[in-house]
């Protein structure tokens, strides 16, 4: 026994030594491997880094450049006109410093933006390429102050870089943001839309959104006194328009919020909408509403959820431009420069078809406003007054459109051409108003029991006023809408009724408080569908069955014609940046 362990003792030991020798190589093998997969792990995330700071090097040039075109609008003394602006546009993107040198030719630190990072990372951004935006190949006047803007930006991580490039819209259409939506208000004005209200087009809002599938109308007892009337209708719809992947509803970045009135609920009106200027939300944080927050995940999918046949809502939280447009001060110097066609010195009232105004051409000056005749100095003559001076000052008078004033009312048609600067109220009433027109208000604007129409199919009409706007009673129970091409806007409340009314609104609108309400299906006398049929879907085409009263297509073209309604003014003031439009990441 003793000897045959003797004669394995010596086979034992090489038996160990090959164990620990494969055990060895083993242990080096997989200690390579896992040093080969970290450094493999190592450079891929240095890449997918690098990529990333590729990324937000592009979004910081862009944000700078943005914020160099607003500071150069936001100058509290200097009014940056057309021409200027375009010329400021190309000097700021042409700046020798941000362009990227040649290809094969050195990037040094003098070149473009560089911004450092941690652990040997750095980006470095320039721009490629200047070119201006074309319509079908061709330049056009509704894009001359803008420029699309090809930017490289390379990422540095470790020895890896990244290189992106990024061609983005950079500019303005010199176009208010107030007339970018299709609905809109400002200066923290809420949103209510009440019942079966139909928009196509993105719907911004500086104050809370508030939704109703109800939607109200007015009625008034021989005192006076209003009482809210609500009918079953449908939520708002939402299309997408003919530019966009999905319908948009734009909020303030926190504060605002969006409310949405309890089915079955009964509500006060006049404390509803009583929001108007002081912040007063305790009516709308009752049980009476559900209160949704914006920048909340699944805000979106359950608002959507309430809304009718709509598909793809979006909710946008960002920082939203204050309002700029311009209108009495558009209107008063009218008063000293005599810049104008025809004066209306009484104010002015049209009545009948074939009245002067029905001649005027859409480019005339028509000026409208009243005249007070105020003591001045003192003609002095042995130290007596012997004559006072009168000065004659600019006062209010109203422009009235109204077919009935006539004893002979059966020809409501009234045409308007021009562009009308109206020192006072615009009243519209009983009159088939077909129109091609802008007109600034300084005061109210009522239009009712009317229809609005173009003089052609290219036919717009723009009002913007300082005061109120109310439309209702528009084609009342009619099947046939009247069919608007034009925009209204307001610096304090509107109001449009499509419950009796029935209107197709291509532009849009604007507010500080803005109420819409419709219904759809037929009206007749104050009765309507009931709300059921209101939310028949039609099987075939997979769209509601009955056409919404009050339909609201944003149209981006109409909206630049208003540039060249008016003339392209080369000195008219810039007063808003477009944000910047990402065409392509590469």
């Amino acid at each position: 026994m003793n000897k045959y362990l003797k004669n394995h003792t010596g086979s034992a030991l090489l038996m160990a030594v090959a164990v620990l020798m494969l055990f060895t190589v083993l242990g080096f093998s997989l200690l390579t491997l896992t040093t080969n997969g970290i450094k493999k792990n190592e450079t891929r995330e240095n890449i997918v880094q690098s990529k990333d700071l590729a990324d937000k090097g592009i979004d910081f040039a862009i944000n700078d450049i943005q914020k160099q075109l607003t500071d150069l609008i936001s100058q509290p003394t200097v009014k940056v006109g057309k021409d200027k602006f375009k010329t400021e546009l190309v000097r700021i993107l042409s700046n020798p410093v941000l362009q990227c040198p040649l290809t094969g030719q050195p990037f040094p630190d003098t070149i473009g933006y560089k911004i450092p990072g941690s652990n040997n990372s750095y980006t470095k951004i320039c721009i490629e390429k200047i070119e201006p935006v074309l319509t079908n190949n061709l330049p056009d006047g509704k894009n001359a102050y803008k420029r699309v803007v090809t930017f490289k930006s390379i990422g540095y991580v470790n020895g890896k870089e990244h290189v992106t490039r990024t061609k983005v819209i950079m500019g303005t259409d010199s176009v208010p943001d107030q007339l970018r939506y299709a609905v809109s208000t400002n200066d923290e004005g809420n949103l209510y839309l009440h019942g079966g209200v139909e928009i196509r087009g993105d719907i911004k809002t500086d104050g809370h959104l508030i939704l109703s599938e109800r939607a109200h109308w007015i009625s008034r007892s021989g005192s006076g006194t209003e009482t809210a009337n609500w009918e079953d209708s449908t939520f708002l719809r939402m299309v997408a328009d003919s530019k966009s992947v999905s319908p948009k509803i734009i909020m303030k970045e926190s504060g605002k919020n969006i409310y949405v009135v309890n089915s079955g609920t009964s509500i006060d009106y006049f404390r509803h909408i009583e929001n108007r200027v002081e912040n007063k939300v305790e009516y709308l944080n009752s049980n009476r509403y559900t209160k949704y927050i914006p920048n909340q995940p699944n805000t979106a999918t359950e608002i959507q959820n309430k809304l009718f046949s709509t598909k793809g809502l979006s909710i946008v939280s960002r920082n939203l431009e204050p309002d700029k447009v311009e209108i009495s001060e558009k209107i008063t110097p009218l008063y000293t420069t005599k810049q104008y066609k025809k004066n209306y010195n009484n104010g002015l009232t049209v009545n009948t078809t074939n009245h002067e105004t029905s001649k005027y051409n859409p480019q005339d000056v028509i000026f409208i406003h009243g005249e007070e005749s105020v003591r001045g100095s003192c003609k002095v003559q042995f130290l007596i007054c012997w004559e006072w001076n009168y000065n004659q000052i600019l006062s209010k008078a109203n422009f009235n459109i109204n077919t009935d004033a006539t004893q002979n009312s059966t020809n409501r048609d009234i045409k308007l051409s021009g562009t009308y600067y109206v020192n006072g109220d615009l009243k519209i009433y009983k009159t088939n108003l077909k129109s091609n027109a802008i007109l600034y208000v300084n005061g109210d604007v009522t239009i009712s029991d009317s229809t609005l129409n173009g003089i052609d199919a290219n036919s717009t009409i723009f009002i913007f006023a300082t005061g109120d706007i109310s439309i209702s009673n528009i084609s009342v129970d009619q099947d046939t809408p009247s069919t608007i091409k034009g925009f209204f806007y307001s610096k304090q409340d509107m109001i449009m009724y499509g419950v009796g009314s029935n209107i197709n609104l291509y532009g849009g609108l604007s507010a500080k408080r803005l109420i819409l309400t419709a219904v759809r299906g037929q009206s007749n006398n104050s009765r309507y569908e009931t709300g059921v049929a209101q939310k028949t879907i039609n099987s075939a085409t997979g769209l509601p069955a009955k056409n919404s009263r009050l339909k609201i297509t944003y149209d981006e073209e109409l909206i630049s014609q208003y540039t060249e309604f008016k003339r392209d003014e080369k000195d008219e003031a810039i007063t808003s940046i477009n944000p910047p439009e990402v065409l392509e990441r590469y």
